[in-house]
């Protein structure tokens, strides 16, 4: 928040108006009436005022901030444009805060996003949950077929949005998904860094670096291992300084460790479990310059709880609500 100095305050050194006092003479009236058309006569003519004059200082209009306009308010909205639904509670202000939330394998945006809701609504902001129909999360070839199409799609939507909703809408988006959903929340902000305030992804199992090269060798990190053709997939190259202020929150369940549940062409550059990919992420995105919090859930296995939900909405919310520095 911009603090600007309060117009209209005493300025110092200046003595403080009175009253004018009774029983003046005619003389004196006449006097003062003479200044004051010889002063008119200035102003109009652009005569410079005598030397010695003192006048006291206009203020420019453009000096003169604007107060500022009331925040339009939403009616309110659930509706379901192509596969994105969209959901803006009654009260909504300007500029519109959007939580993109990304389901999982199997799922749809309509019922991922509706336990959401008294979440959201609670603090006016405006939910988009898309349903992507993924194909096969174990082939790293279909991932990057998948994330061409999905990510662009879900850049394009969020550019509409000011004309669905009638509203101006903030232009940083925070994102929520869960397994596969928090994979595409992660390359999300990996691609379009610029739109991003903050990603909370829940028990992913695989994730994209935020490298071009990775190992002692530097071999070259092709998506969806990591971004160095990210240009030739997206047509917009990694940009590392603006993804570096993206915050991160990962959730993952203690009990998700199973090496048979992840795909193993991954193992190399992040592990062989949700478990310890989930830390080796952490330290990957740290490395990269972006804020992290790794939150453990001591008797989760691999599911979207009522907790992990609480967790991670709340750690958006300290987010997009942190004084500006």
């Amino acid at each position: 928040m911009i603090n600007r100095a309060v117009r209209g305050a005493p300025v110092k050194g200046a003595r403080p108006m009175r009253r004018p006092r009774r029983g003046r003479s005619i003389a004196a009236v006449f006097s003062m009436a003479l200044v004051l058309l010889a002063a008119l006569a200035f102003g109009l003519t652009g005569a410079r005022p005598p030397a010695g004059a003192v006048f006291a200082e206009e203020q420019s209009v453009q000096d003169i901030a604007p107060a500022a306009a009331p925040g339009r308010v939403h009616q309110g909205m659930h509706r379901t444009f192509d596969q994105f639904t969209v959901h803006v509670p009654t009260g909504a202000r300007e500029p519109l805060t959007v939580l993109v939330a990304l389901h999982g394998i199997g799922g749809t945006g309509e019922d991922f996003s509706a336990p959401l809701y008294p979440l959201t609504d609670a603090r006016g902001w405006v939910v988009v949950a898309p349903t992507f129909g993924y194909g096969d999360w174990r082939d790293p070839g279909q991932v990057t077929k998948d994330e061409t199409r999905n990510l662009p799609q879900l850049a394009a939507f969020l550019d509409r949005l000011p004309e669905i909703t009638g509203l101006n809408v903030n232009p940083t988006v925070n994102l929520y998904g869960f397994s596969r959903g928090g994979q595409t929340a992660e390359r999300f902000a990996l691609i379009y860094p610029e739109r991003v305030a903050s990603v909370a992804m829940a028990s992913s199992g695989t994730y994209t670096l935020p490298v071009r090269t990775f190992g002692i060798e530097d071999r070259t990190a092709h998506f969806p291992y990591g971004v160095a053709d990210c240009a030739e997939l997206f047509g917009r190259g990694f940009d590392a300084e603006r993804f570096a202020q993206v915050s991160f929150w990962i959730g993952i369940g203690r009990r998700d460790s199973d090496p048979a549940d992840v795909p193993h062409q991954w193992d190399p550059y992040i592990g062989d479990d949700r478990l310890e990919r989930a830390g080796r992420i952490a330290i990957a995105l740290y490395d990269a310059g972006a804020s992290v919090q790794v939150v453990e859930f001591p008797d989760t296995g691999h599911a979207e709880t009522a907790e992990v939900r609480a967790a991670a909405f709340r750690f958006l919310a300290s987010v997009s609500e942190a004084p500006a520095s």
